[in-house]
């Protein structure tokens, strides 16, 4: 093969070489198939390793709070404020609870054994002291094994982004970008990605900036938490948000036995 042939043939494998792939795991465990000592291994938080005890306060009641604005008449970022202010104020009374028994100890593994973690999620800056804790109180420290123990704030299309003890918070601001963004203030490169998350459309942002810097991606549609979205009821979500008290939140069942 002649020298330009060669040159032309790399230039035209270089969109395959860089690639990235998305694959749907039914749990947790499933992500050390895809690691590497090379690996920045990137954990979203809600219905990945976090829940709430009861379904008020999970991402399913958000998005219903959300939707139900919009019905009555608000537009669609006032839905979204007001969406956003008491999903904040219930994650902060809230008990979480591990979406998946043992989640804990295959992340305290892949730590003990070196690998760099870290969290992402689209969380607001509001919730980083309280997400952090809730986290540790379930055996989870993100800053362990993180790229760089010093918090950083970013911003990011004029939206504030904040790492803070292995986790960074987003605002809602896109993973992919905020997650650069990082990279490029504490000097980190890595050679290969693997995200797990619950949302595939959080998967692919990650995965179109990935292939924009040339960096190996491999993205993980986390499947565990569907069973517990489909299961979730607006009608006792809504009754326990109309009964809770800041000393007692309604648990499902009672919120049930209540209808």
């Amino acid at each position: 093969m002649s020298l330009i042939s060669k040159l032309l043939f790399a230039v035209c494998a270089l969109p395959i070489l860089l690639q990235g792939k998305i694959l749907e795991v039914q749990n947790f465990e499933e992500i050390t198939a895809h690691i590497t000592k090379k690996t920045l291994v990137l954990l979203d938080i809600d219905d990945t390793l976090l829940v709430p005890s009861q379904m008020m306060g999970s991402d399913a009641w958000f998005q219903h709070r959300r939707r139900n604005y919009e019905k009555v008449g608000l537009s669609s970022s006032e839905a979204l404020e007001k969406a956003l202010a008491e999903w904040n104020a219930v994650r902060h009374i809230t008990k979480m609870e591990v979406v998946e028994p043992g989640t804990q100890e295959i992340v305290q593994k892949m730590q003990s054994e070196g690998y760099t973690v870290m969290g992402l999620t689209t969380q607001g800056l509001a919730l980083a002291t309280r997400t952090s804790r809730q986290l540790k109180e379930i055996g989870i420290n993100l800053e362990r094994t993180a790229p760089s123990k010093e918090g950083h704030y970013l911003n990011v299309h004029a939206h504030g982004a904040l790492y803070r003890e292995g986790i960074l918070f987003t605002s809602g601001t896109p993973k992919g970008e905020a997650l650069f963004a990082l990279c490029d203030r504490i000097g980190y490169s890595p050679e290969e990605i693997v995200f797990i998350n619950d949302k595939l459309t959080h998967l692919v942002d990650v995965e179109d900036e990935a292939i924009k810097k040339g960096v190996k991606y491999v993205g993980l549609r986390y499947a565990y938490s569907d069973t517990r979205k489909k299961a979730f009821n607006p009608e006792i979500a809504d009754y326990q948000f109309k009964n809770s008290t800041f000393d007692h939140l309604l648990s499902d069942r009672e919120g049930f036995t209540k209808l």
